[in-house]
């Protein structure tokens, strides 16, 4: 029946997805499939469009199974999901904040977390509001990861940056700072979504009785 196909759409989105879609380079993707870069560019018009086909295959791969869990847990699972997804991306978080994956990268996880949630007796609106609440929880957490790794790989940290920042003042200015700087600091606590999620999740169970 003649030789099969050596590229599928599929194989080329699973390797990308191996490969890290942050420093995604066309040429070594396609060296590391055994095919000529043209080839490559028969399933997807440029970088941009791979990436946004393969974070959104990443993003429904990484949807997470409804078991019958309470609401709070298939939240939870939701977001921590959602953080694996986008905390390991800077460019995934850039490119949303840019505007240039598009929706169509989210579709079927909002839609299943908004799914999960109607089994469990919320309506549309309640529903979207938590989705939202969650997407600004993690996502806040997932831009201070991005910011925190960025800074080490410049060979500094937070504590160092306020640390310099607050020797540019007087000793006697920025008094509420200064005390609470160890906090302010704090890496793990600004990347840690949980406790904010949390937060709101206790909120919403007080309310719902």
């Amino acid at each position: 029946m003649g030789r099969p196909r050596r590229l599928t759409l599929d194989r080329l989105l699973d390797t990308a997805i191996d490969m890290g879609l942050a420093e995604l380079n066309m040429k070594d993707l396609a060296a590391r499939l055994g095919v000529g870069i043209a080839t490559v560019y028969r399933y997807v018009e440029s970088r941009e469009a791979l990436i946004r086909l393969a974070a959104g295959r990443r993003a429904i791969r990484s949807a997470p199974a409804d078991m019958g869990q309470p609401w709070q847990e298939i939240v939870r699972d939701y977001a921590a999901s959602l953080f694996s997804s986008v905390g390991q991306e800077p460019a995934l978080v850039i490119g949303f904040i840019e505007a240039r994956w598009g929706i169509a990268v989210e579709l079927e996880f909002v839609d299943g977390f908004l799914g999960a949630l109607a089994s469990r007796g919320f309506d549309r609106d309640e529903a979207m509001a938590l989705y939202r609440a969650v997407a600004k929880i993690v996502l806040g957490a997932a831009v201070a990861a991005h910011h925190f790794a960025a800074l080490a790989a410049r060979g500094t940290s937070q504590a160092r940056e306020l640390a310099a920042a607050l020797a540019a003042w007087d000793e006697d200015e920025l008094p509420h700072l200064r005390a609470a700087a160890g906090a302010y600091a704090d890496e793990a606590a600004a990347v840690d979504w949980r406790p904010a999620l949390e937060t709101v999740l206790d909120a919403l169970a007080a309310r719902r009785g």
